[in-house]
């Protein structure tokens, strides 16, 4: 099973991200963590508080 495997060519640009849900552009995110070991987190958008991305930890 050898396989070539391509590179892929990461850009970077300077962009502003915008909430999927309110379309405003956001420069932070409100993280939401519960209880005293959570280990799973989630983060809002803080204009309209919708979720815009989950995290769990190990």
């Amino acid at each position: 099973m050898d396989k070539k495997r391509k590179k892929l060519k990461i850009e970077q640009a300077d962009i502003t991200p915008v909430c999927p849900h309110c379309d405003k552009e956001i420069e932070k995110l409100i993280e939401v963590s519960r209880g005293f070991m959570s280990i799973n987190r989630v983060f809002c958008c803080p204009y309209c508080h919708k979720i815009v991305g989950v995290s769990s930890g190990q």
